[in-house]
């Protein structure tokens, strides 16, 4: 008995090798360029694929629109030019449990069914948060702005300053926020016509649920063309501090190309942990000859 216990606990320690996550959403529209960012690869987003969690979306200027449908009825529209991460390791300040989606850039849609249980933080971005979605948002995100209009029901939005969350505040149907850089966000009773008109068709559109058509389907992406450059992950290389870590190893083996390593040292001081990795002389306690030396020690 006891060897069966000791071969049962070998096999539970081992990778579970062939088994992929479970997914976390389909891509059910897929209109325009779009690329998916998977560990160290890009692939072409196609309508079908499964996401898993840590895939990054990136949709293209080109990029009309896409849908993302999770198993319990949430929906998640993205339009051109959008950059968005699937449940990222965000820090602690955002709850239990890491975010549902994370948007570095543009503008999404989410839509929530009735009597989904509330998540600590659905959405994350640089600027605003938001929990408590009762129906249906529209969220744009920039470097320095963010707008939120609660489409339909209410909606939390905690704003971020320096990173840090600030008192949480409710908008009721219809209320729209914003923020535009450092300055004071405000809530108006309905959305601006500029930011009505920027939203894509689709958008307005109420489009009926198509998780169903790709059940039982395993649709593979296709690796993209380019390799993962610089500078289509430079953003998320250098996005608020408590997200940058886990990229460090997840493109490790990236850093060893010339052009990737270039970029990094050109712009170490936007993502410091990566200078452990770059230049690993620096951190050695037993220092070979020709190591640079430590800052602030003489040998």
């Amino acid at each position: 008995m006891w060897k069966q216990a000791l071969r049962a606990c070998a096999l539970a320690s081992l990778p579970s090798l062939g088994l992929a996550a479970p997914p976390l959403a389909t891509a059910t529209i897929v209109e325009g360029e779009t690329i998916l960012i998977r560990e160290a690869a890009a692939y072409g987003l196609a309508e079908g694929v499964r996401l898993q969690k840590g895939d990054i979306i990136q949709s293209s200027a080109k990029g009309r629109f896409v849908r993302l449908e999770f198993a319990d009825g949430v929906v998640v529209d993205l339009a051109g030019g959008t950059q968005l991460m699937l449940s990222p390791k965000a820090g602690p300040d955002r709850g239990k449990a890491p975010p549902r989606l994370y948007l570095l850039n543009g503008v999404v849609k989410v839509e929530v069914p009735p009597n989904l249980p509330a998540a600590d933080t659905l959405l994350a971005s640089p600027n605003a948060d938001l929990s408590a979605v009762s129906k249906g948002v529209v969220v744009s995100v920039t470097r320095q702005d963010a707008s939120v209009f609660a489409e339909s029901g209410a909606v939390t939005v905690v704003e971020r300053r320096e990173f840090k969350p600030q008192p949480p505040q409710t908008l009721r149907s219809g209320q729209f926020y914003l923020r535009t850089g450092e300055a004071k966000a405000q809530v108006a009773p309905r959305p601006s016509g500029a930011f009505i008109q920027a939203l894509p068709k689709a958008f307005l559109d109420t489009l009926p649920s198509r998780l169903d058509l790709f059940k039982g389907r395993d649709v593979a992406p296709k690796p993209a063309a380019a390799g993962l450059s610089y500078t289509a992950v430079q953003p998320w290389i250098d996005a608020e501090p408590t997200l940058r870590p886990q990229f460090v190893p997840r493109w490790r083996t990236l850093a060893k190309a010339p052009d990737f390593r270039a970029g990094l040292v050109a712009g170490i001081a936007a993502h410091p942990e990566w200078d452990r990795l770059l230049f690993p002389e620096k951190y050695r306690l037993n220092p070979r000859p020709g190591d640079a030396p430590l800052p602030g020690t003489r040998y």
